[in-house]
């Protein structure tokens, strides 16, 4: 079965417990990244019912986690988002430092689903970019930048999710070689 097939079935209950776990991983994983240890008990019960909504309004059958992958892609998430929030604090307190705001089109080369979702959601998250819009296909999305170069970083976010997935085209890590 090919993952474009895959993605248009309708998941069962393996497929949407699957969903719920993944959900209530992440969930949880956020709620204990901004909360510490204090609320746990609420922490667990949001956690359950963000999964149980996943779960119930999931398409498709969830993509498989590699958590190496996923371990390597969360350090580079939180890096570039330290280095995004730098990049807005100097910025706000020097006005001196260079800003040349555009808007620009992308073509989104992910397949639609979960890994096309990541992209578009953690653009914002890049120093100097943010999604815009949305095509009505969603195959291409309107970003805009601060300063020439973010072309070049979203690109390179998608080689990163397209790694973190395991899609065939993008075999290789992001910065030990990039796509095939």
């Amino acid at each position: 079965m090919s993952r474009e097939d895959a993605r248009d079935r309708v998941p069962g209950f393996r497929g949407r417990l699957v969903w719920a776990v993944q959900a209530f991983l992440i969930l949880f994983a956020v709620w204990a990244m901004l909360n510490g240890t204090d609320g746990w008990i609420t922490g667990l019960i949001a956690a359950a019912l963000g999964s149980t909504a996943t779960a119930w309004l999931a398409q498709g059958l969830p993509s498989r986690w590699n958590l190496l992958r996923l371990a390597a892609f969360t350090g580079y998430f939180l890096l570039e988002s330290i280095r995004a929030g730098f990049d807005v604090a100097f910025r706000t307190l020097r006005p001196s430092m260079p800003v040349d705001p555009d808007f620009f089109d992308y073509e989104i080369r992910l397949p639609e689903g979960q890994p096309r979702t990541l992209l578009i959601s953690i653009i914002t998250l890049l120093p100097g970019t943010l999604s815009a819009e949305l095509s009505s296909d969603g195959t291409h999305l309107v970003i805009h930048e601060l300063t020439p170069g973010g072309r070049d970083a979203v690109a390179h976010l998608e080689d990163w999710i397209a790694w973190l997935f395991g899609l065939p085209d993008w075999s290789e890590h992001p910065l030990l070689g990039g796509p095939k």
